[in-house]
């Protein structure tokens, strides 16, 4: 059996996006996608040891999409309707997305709702399993403030 460990941990929050640097679309990120992209660039991970297509992801998120979700219905009656840019981001997966754009890895990916208890053991079943060579794991915990509440 193949040993596994954990290359890096990393923690941010709110106030670390003020000094982020990830390009001219984080902006337009919902806040549980920037954070887990920013998590994960603060690792400065090579990703270049492994082919893409072997590096998987698994996101847990605590509440989902919840305050994306709720934002976007808010914003129903709102001129011009409900913002087309939230709509990206009302799939709990949306960070699962953006971490592969932005990285680039094209292995399997989970996105579990609720907690973190079966992030890491999902990801080393992948590992394994040689579905993957290695996982990225994002545990999102957002409690953004709902707009309009």
């Amino acid at each position: 059996m193949n040993k596994m460990s954990i290359a890096a941990a990393s923690t941010v929050t709110e106030a670390d996006l003020k000094s982020a640097k990830l390009g001219q679309r984080f902006g337009r990120l919902d806040l549980q996608s920037q954070l887990a992209l920013l998590a994960v660039s603060s690792l400065k991970i090579n990703f270049d040891g492994f082919a893409r297509d072997r590096i998987g992801i698994c996101l847990a998120a605590s509440s989902g999409s919840l305050s994306t979700d709720v934002n976007f219905w808010n914003g129903r009656n709102g001129v011009g309707g409900p913002s087309p840019t939230l709509f990206a981001y009302t799939l709990p997966s949306a960070a699962v997305g953006e971490i592969a754009i932005h990285f680039k890895p094209t292995g399997p990916n989970l996105c579990f709702v609720g907690d973190d208890k079966n992030l890491l053991t999902e990801a080393a079943d992948l590992i394994r399993r040689g579905e993957a060579d290695a996982c990225v794991c994002v545990f999102a915990r957002s409690s953004a403030p709902i707009a309009g509440k």
